[in-house]
């Protein structure tokens, strides 16, 4: 089994369409149709809601052409939020011109389920991290989903209400040294996830992904 056990404490409270300056339709021109709709995974699953699945949608579309995501959505993402080009965001964009694409997420509603229980236990108990409020580490709460799963990853995110802006917390992974969130998202081994919005006591909300491989 290997699980990545890692933290982020980045406060980011950006809203995406309402301050991006910009039509998504026009964002996203150099995208064909069939890309953006091949990346919407989760559009039809019923246990997600919006910003859940627009999270999963910019995973995949990051995943699958990590140079044009650079190219259009983050780069635009970084000039109308003014955020600076510091060593992690230049890191970020250097790595994803020189990533190949991969597969893409489905969602799993079991890994939802999982992450949704960590999500409102984490927001309810104004706790940050991956151990439980009672205490039970990552390690031993993943054991239930071992049967199903040979790996499973974890990123979790405060302060976002909204999926996208989450998803580029996580990617440029300030202050994490081994930029574990950016790795679990462009690990091409992982094929599933799970991710839960709940609201936090302390932060306002937070966000929780759960990646999974399936058992062979």
């Amino acid at each position: 089994m290997s699980s990545n056990i890692k933290y982020l404490f980045l406060f980011l409270g950006f809203s995406l369409f309402s301050n991006i300056g910009m039509a998504q339709d026009d964002l996203f021109k150099l995208w064909p149709d069939s890309t953006l709709a091949y990346a919407n995974s989760a559009k039809s699953v019923a246990y997600m809601n919006a910003e859940e699945k627009e999270a999963i949608y910019y995973m995949n579309l990051v995943r699958i052409n990590p140079k044009l995501f650079s190219e259009t959505f983050l780069l635009d993402y970084l000039k109308a939020h003014d955020i600076k080009r510091d060593k992690e965001v230049r890191g970020l964009i250097q790595e994803l011109e020189s990533t190949d694409g991969m597969g893409i997420l489905q969602p799993n509603e079991q890994l939802t389920s999982f992450a949704r229980q960590h999500a409102k236990d984490m927001g309810e108990s104004g706790r940050t991290g991956h151990n439980s409020s009672s205490g039970t580490a990552f390690r031993n709460r993943i054991e239930p989903l071992e049967v199903k799963f040979a790996a499973i990853n974890e990123n979790c995110n405060y302060g976002n209400e909204k999926g996208a802006d989450a998803v580029i917390d996580l990617l440029i992974d300030r202050d994490v040294p081994n930029l574990g969130h950016r790795r679990n998202i462009l690990d091409a081994e992982m094929e599933l996830v799970g991710v839960a919005i709940e609201a936090h006591r302390r932060w306002r909300f937070n966000c929780v992904q759960d990646f999974g491989t399936k058992k062979k």
